[in-house]
């Protein structure tokens, strides 16, 4: 067991790291190409960081906190986000699918050209979410607000969505047309 207090204004390459961390602060820094795989945390906090070519793979980062980080190309498949904190964060051209961010509180997160195919969004508490270009495919969003979300870029074929979680989200008009369904109207 290691316990690491701060990584600090530090840059990291090339490095896999299969640790297990009581406590581990990174701060002003920049990973690129780290592979965390099999690490695991009990408390992760990441401020002011940006994360190029990195796997964090069906890691278990949920309850940890994120503020101000760019992860950008990275492979986040199946990683738990459940009941964590993201300020200011982007995903840039990352692998989310399976993901969950279940209770999650996501303000000012931005998710650009993004896959979060079958990744669950299920009862986030969002403030500013943008979503562009990403794969929505058979995402979990029940349960949560979306209000004023644009989604017109994203790929939302069999998405999971309450009524009540649709209400105020921005479409474009073929999205509109395969939403309707869950309306259970009939169009002719």
């Amino acid at each position: 067991m290691n316990k690491i207090e701060t990584i600090k204004n530090k840059t990291i390459e090339n490095e896999t790291i299969n640790n297990h961390f009581e406590e581990l602060e990174i701060k002003n820094a920049t990973l690129n190409k780290i592979n965390f795989q099999t690490s695991t945390f009990d408390y992760l906090e990441i401020t002011n960081a940006t994360i190029e070519y990195s796997t964090f793979s069906n890691l278990l980062l949920n309850d940890q906190s994120f503020y101000k980080v760019k992860f950008k190309n990275c492979n986040l498949l199946g990683t738990n986000f459940s009941n964590a904190f993201l300020k200011e964060v982007e995903f840039i051209d990352c692998n989310l699918s399976y993901a969950t961010f279940s209770m999650a509180t996501l303000e000012k997160v931005t998710m650009k050209d993004c896959n979060l195919k079958e990744s669950s969004l299920y009862k986030i508490k969002q403030k500013n979410l943008i979503l562009k270009n990403c794969d929505l495919e058979k995402v979990d969003v029940f349960e949560t607000n979306l209000e004023n979300l644009d989604i017109r870029t994203c790929n939302i074929n069999q998405i999971k969505i309450d009524i009540k979680s649709m209400k105020g989200l921005i479409v474009n008009e073929e999205q509109a047309l395969a939403l309707a369904k869950f309306l259970q109207i009939i169009i002719k």
